[in-house]
């Protein structure tokens, strides 16, 4: 791999469990987006425009949503950010399986993404923040708002707050089948947006066999 425009020490967060989930769902989490997530990434390619883009994802290293966005920015710059060298491992050997030719793997500890100010027009964030600790928001926000050019955008898929019984029953699922969720909880990152100083976009609550998905876009200025 070509060398990087490298930045040290953003943020460092001691018992972060972000690295382990990802481990832990890898598993079966392209099972899991198949059905659950990739109606939100044929979205995020709509909204996003993607063209000759640089691009920055993180999610889950078996997340189905890696093929589709990459493929849509096949003449532009793709990167995944992985939090551990068994990260990495995981993503590469999915993305060969899974016939992924123009994506970049990069191993960075939390949560520092090593390029430089202003360097993506575009960061996807999916199946994240739901695995963090809320008060690790701000700092990451603040990383990933560093990254983005002016004006660029940034996309966040996560467990939204169940309202209805048959989204509640996930949270049932969650806690009878520990290993299907592997911390996974829901979340709200609007306030963090905020204090971020990032412009909502879009936020649009969703549900897929039940589960309840926010989906966010967020610009920054």
């Amino acid at each position: 791999m070509k060398s990087l425009p490298f930045r040290i020490g953003a943020l460092s967060s001691a018992g972060m469990n972000a690295a382990e989930s990802y481990i832990k769902v890898s598993g079966f989490f392209n099972i899991w987006s198949k059905f659950i997530e990739i109606p939100t990434r044929n979205m995020q390619v709509i909204d996003a425009k993607i063209k000759d883009s640089k691009i920055l994802i993180i999610s889950p290293p078996t997340d189905r949503g890696i093929k589709i966005l990459s493929k849509a920015n096949a003449n532009g710059e793709t990167y995944l950010l992985c939090f551990s060298e068994l990260l990495e491992t995981i993503a590469q050997r999915y993305s060969k399986n899974q016939g992924i030719i123009n994506l970049k793997t990069i191993t960075s500890p939390f949560f520092e993404i090593p390029f430089g100010e202003g360097y993506f027009d575009i960061i996807f964030v999916n199946c994240f923040f739901d695995f963090c600790r809320e008060f690790d928001f701000d700092g990451i926000i603040k990383e990933i708002k560093r990254a983005l050019n002016h004006q660029g955008l940034f996309f966040s898929i996560y467990m939204d707050f169940p309202s209805r019984l048959g989204e509640k029953a996930w949270l049932g699922f969650f806690k009878v089948l520990p290993w299907l969720s592997s911390g996974c909880h829901p979340v709200d990152i609007k306030p963090g947006l905020k204090r971020g100083n990032l412009i909502l976009k879009k936020d649009v609550s969703m549900k897929r066999f039940g589960f309840p998905m926010k989906y966010i876009i967020a610009e920054k200025f």
